[in-house]
């Protein structure tokens, strides 16, 4: 079941994975000598920044090498906002200075102004996009009919790269097997400060383990003229917002001017945290969000939508468009994401016992002592290694019996976390 010449690809979703996806499609079949037409459906028109994203639009390391290596992009510098120089992990008494090395920077952008630039890119390359919403789609053996509000597309295969937008996820599931992945809600706001008090931010990521009932983690993220909060978990809502707005821990970084109640304009939105069941099949496959393909618990799904969009464009030209050819390829070539699902549940798993029975004190109490759990939370919290990686290369007896000791102090003496001489820590 392979692709002729002269056929169509359809993509729905317009973002940085549909975008990819369209760039590596055109220039694969290029590379192999044919002619085939890539057709984008996305209804959002990015460059009018009318739509806001759940995505709080930090671009993190390997992206750059990605854009280059896999679709030959650089990013232009008029789209970053500024760069990130740091993590700082808070728990419900302490905070730590995340210490630890990338191999590249980490930016902050405007995810219209970035998605639209990446359309626009894929529009360059000979992809034709319709600016339409997706009704429905016909899956058959010879071929794939998308229905949309404004045209039907005729294509040999469709490719799913909506991320979680309900209406998408359903129509897709109402025309396939597909079934949307697992997710977390989350709830994002923005607070628009003084210039001053966001450069005293000095472009540090604060990440938030709170023992909140039904927040699984928070984040403040400076992005140029103002800061981006979001929270994830289960239930999460803007009472539930509101509630991390008011908590100790984050007060510490909102000015005194800022901290009366205002009115907040909320988004709504979710990630995945599990592969979609029936996430490929014969003449249709999903990738990004969609796909649940991303670092679990971890985020980085920018990068995970566009590695994705360009693996199902390589297999789509080079092993054909059944469900057997896109398990033995596509699916394969993300051994990197599904390998380490069963490591990012752990952690998760820890995270959220941690939180909930008040000892992520002593986690952070202990990472200020020892370099080596220092290392391990800078890369769980930046990204940077696979779970799998950092459990292997963290696990040791010297740590067990530490936390061991702690466990003991904790929940059989009751006694708080020990405070070691550190400048990196801070006690709230």
């Amino acid at each position: 079941m392979f692709i002729k010449e002269g056929e169509t690809v359809c993509i729905v979703g317009g973002g940085p994975g549909g975008a990819a996806c369209a760039i590596a499609l055109l220039d694969e079949a290029r590379r192999w000598g044919k002619k085939i037409h890539v057709t984008l459906l996305e209804h959002k028109k990015f460059a009018e920044h009318r739509h806001y994203n759940q995505c709080v639009g930090v671009l993190s390391p390997p992206f750059e090498d990605i854009l280059k290596n896999e679709i030959n992009l650089k990013i232009p510098e008029n789209l970053v906002l500024s760069e990130i120089e740091g993590y700082r992990l808070h728990s419900d008494l302490l905070s730590l200075d995340l210490i630890g090395e990338e191999s590249g920077r980490s930016v902050s952008v405007k995810r219209s102004k970035f998605d639209a630039s990446m359309l626009e890119e894929a529009q360059k390359a000979g992809a034709v996009v319709v600016h339409s919403r997706v009704t429905a789609i016909e899956v058959n053996p010879d071929g794939v009919l998308v229905y949309s509000e404004g045209e039907n597309i005729k294509s040999a295969v469709v490719v799913g790269a909506f991320g979680l937008d309900d209406g998408t996820c359903r129509v897709f599931e109402q025309g396939t097997p597909y079934r949307q992945p697992d997710f977390l809600n989350t709830v994002i706001t923005r607070l628009y400060l003084e210039q001053e008090f966001i450069q005293s931010m000095e472009s540090t990521i604060h990440a938030f383990l709170l023992s909140h009932s039904g927040l699984e983690f928070g984040a403040v993220t400076p992005k140029g003229d103002h800061i981006s909060i979001n929270i994830a978990g289960r239930n999460v809502s803007s009472l539930v917002m509101m509630e991390f707005l008011r908590s100790a821990p984050v007060q510490r970084f909102l000015p005194p001017n800022q901290r009366r109640e205002k009115p907040l304009n909320y988004f709504k939105g979710k990630f995945p945290i599990a592969p979609a069941q029936n996430l490929y099949g014969d003449r249709y496959v999903t990738i990004g969000d969609a796909a649940g393909l991303m670092r679990p618990f971890k985020g980085k799904g920018i990068n995970s939508a566009i590695n994705t969009g360009v693996y199902s464009a390589r297999s789509i030209i080079r092993h054909g468009v059944s469900k057997n050819a896109f398990a033995d390829n596509y699916y394969q070539h993300c051994s990197e994401l599904t390998e380490d699902l069963p490591y990012g549940r752990a952690v998760r798993i820890l995270t959220n016992m941690a939180t909930r029975f008040k000892f992520m004190d002593h986690m952070i109490a202990v990472a200020a002592e020892r370099p080596e759990f220092m290392k391990a939370l800078f890369n769980s919290v930046s990204g940077h290694d696979p779970y799998k990686k950092i459990l292997i290369e963290t696990a040791s007896l010297r740590l067990a019996i530490i936390f061991a000791k702690r466990l003991l102090a904790h929940f059989v003496l009751c006694q708080p976390a020990h405070l070691p001489a550190s400048g990196a820590l801070r006690v709230g």
